[in-house]
């Protein structure tokens, strides 16, 4: 029986670490920042860098293509 038990806890305490707090930082190996535009809509445009993500969003936001706003995304490598 304690050797099930042990195995046990240690998943359950793995999966509490892993859930965290809503509060907490997203935890993923690379933020990456997106968004969608109407020239490519199923596809989304994906950027390290948040500011120049954040330029070229806003530069199809002038041109009238932005069809999703800058979001988030997490990539796991």
């Amino acid at each position: 029986m304690k050797r099930l038990m042990i195995p046990a806890l240690a998943i359950a305490a793995l999966m509490l670490a892993a859930c965290g707090d809503s509060s907490s930082t997203k935890s993923c190996q690379t933020i990456a920042y997106c968004y969608k535009t109407s020239d490519a809509p199923d596809k989304r445009k994906c950027e390290l860098d948040k500011a120049f993500a954040e330029q070229k969003a806003k530069a199809a936001e002038e041109a009238g293509t932005l069809t999703t706003p800058l979001y988030e995304d997490c990539w796991e490598f």
